[in-house]
């Protein structure tokens, strides 16, 4: 029996409290900037505030690099932004939190989701993208859990058990994650179309016309990820197995009632399953890091196989999420094109990031510079930011509107 490994008797060091440095130019050095949300044009567009930054030169909270080699753990507390919400006010110290007990730190996307600090490259140890800051419950499975709903949430509750353990918060932690883990088993189907696969039994709420069931790609990815780690350090048949089967549905084609969609003749897995495809490009990447996990933790040779053919499609393709001046979230043909919001485009650096530690290409690194590069310019940052407003007044998140708007006719038919 191999374990995934010890937890550490101390914790690594936190950040402190970020200065709000007013009037400061751009930094000169790596950093991660979380910055004022704007909430008129959250309300207008119905974006997540976290998404909405104006990443101004004139007030901005700065943060040192925050990279793996520095074992910061770079989660940040909703109680240092501007109430936006409506929530109560946060309960954790103001300072950088791992998961309260509020609304407002579990779960937020304002925290940044940082390359994982517990990755080995010679093992499946910690997550390729750090999660720990979405455990907030230990020993047992979160009480929210509810099969058919959406399982990303189900499966990085789990890693993010995992990587608390690894940061030496206790054996609580893995045994909650564990708890996931056998959740994820009860609900897997095991006959069927959808054989190895959690369903949803819900429609997608916006932006893409998506019908129940149907299955993520990206859930099950990270669900195999999950229950690799759980057997290896239970040493439990139970998680090999269902990790095996969970991949089973990303090799079938959507129109089969599988995951995968072709991309330039090859096969990428659909973090949504739509016709014609979405190629979402984040959950591409935690969904080929299932297959990774599969084959470096169970020694599955056709995993191994399918995680490198899938990174030879990314590598051959990223060009396509490369707009000139930022990111785009997806393909998919839109009224017009899905901007990836400032959050989404940070986690695709990171993404790329992550997944150079583990399978280095060239295509990699050449579009983390221009990512990196748009990133850091206030004009560019300034046209994400307005085309990804222009996206979702086009294509609101609002179910109501979606149902009264023109031109989405088509789509809901």
């Amino acid at each position: 029996m191999t374990q995934i490994g010890t937890a550490k008797a101390q914790h690594k060091p936190s950040l402190p409290v970020p200065d709000v440095v007013e009037g400061s130019p751009r930094p000169s050095a790596p950093c991660v900037r979380i910055v004022w949300p704007l909430r008129a044009v959250s309300v207008a567009t119905g974006l997540e505030p976290a998404g909405l930054l104006a990443w101004s030169a004139t007030s901005t909270i700065r943060f040192p690099d925050v990279s793996p080699q520095y074992g910061h753990h770079g989660h940040l507390c909703r109680s240092l932004l501007p109430d936006v919400t409506g929530a109560p006010p946060c309960v954790c110290p103001p300072a950088l939190c791992l998961g309260g007990d509020c609304e407002r730190c579990f779960g937020s996307k304002v925290a940044p989701l940082l390359p994982g600090r517990h990755v080995d490259t010679e093992a499946v140890r910690g997550y390729y993208i750090d999660l720990a800051f979405r455990a907030q419950f230990p020993a047992v499975a979160p009480p929210w859990l509810e099969a058919g709903n959406w399982h990303v949430a189900t499966c990085q509750a789990g890693l993010a058990g995992v990587e608390r353990f690894l940061d030496g918060d206790g054996d609580e932690w893995l045994a909650g994650a564990v708890a996931v883990a056998r959740f994820l088993i009860e609900h897997q189907r095991r006959d069927g179309p959808h054989t190895g696969g959690w369903e949803h039994t819900v429609p997608f709420a916006h932006t893409f016309q998506v019908h129940p069931p149907w299955i993520s790609a990206m859930a099950q990815g990270e669900g195999a990820s999950l229950l690799v780690r759980t057997y290896l350090h239970t040493g439990e048949e139970a998680f090999a197995d269902a990790a095996r089967l969970a991949l089973q549905p990303m090799r079938i084609p959507v129109a089969e009632g599988g995951a995968y969609a072709l991309l330039g003749g090859r096969p990428f897995p659909e973090e949504y399953p739509t016709a014609p495809p979405s190629f979402v490009l984040n959950g591409a990447f935690f969904a080929f890091w299932g297959f990774y996990d599969v084959w470096r933790g169970l020694g599955d040779a056709d995993a191994g196989q399918w995680f490198r053919d899938g990174v030879d499609t990314l590598a051959a393709n990223m060009r396509r999420w490369d707009l000139g001046y930022w990111s785009r979230y997806d393909l998919h043909p839109h009224p017009m094109t899905n901007v990836a919001s400032p959050s989404y485009h940070q986690l695709h650096m990171n993404l790329l990031r992550a997944m150079i530690e583990i399978e280095p290409r060239q295509e990699f690194g050449n579009t983390l510079t221009a990512f990196e590069r748009q990133a850091l310019s206030p004009r560019c940052r300034v046209r994400g930011l307005l085309g990804k407003a222009a996206f979702r007044v086009v294509v609101p998140r609002s179910e109501t509107l979606n149902r009264h708007l023109p031109w989405m006719a088509t789509r809901r038919s």
